[in-house]
């Protein structure tokens, strides 16, 4: 069981790294919406929804993730 602390303790210790790393797709995200924009503007109509909501998802995921940290 003291190896199940270590881990905790260092998830802990490292959180906002671990928080800094999950958000990278993000940052992807919002960079494939401006090469869109650039690129093809015509299809921003359709692209931007789509990549908005996914980026909507994986920000709550990572909110529930920083939550079940502050809970360990």
């Amino acid at each position: 069981m003291s190896g199940d602390t270590n881990h905790v303790e260092a998830i802990k210790q490292k959180r906002n790294l671990l928080l800094a790393v999950l958000m990278l797709p993000v940052v992807g995200m919002g960079i494939s919406m401006l090469l869109i924009y650039w690129r093809f503007p015509h299809m921003i109509g359709t692209a931007l929804p789509i990549i908005f909501l996914l980026m909507l998802q994986y920000v709550l995921l990572v909110r529930w993730i920083k939550k079940k940290i502050d809970v360990l």
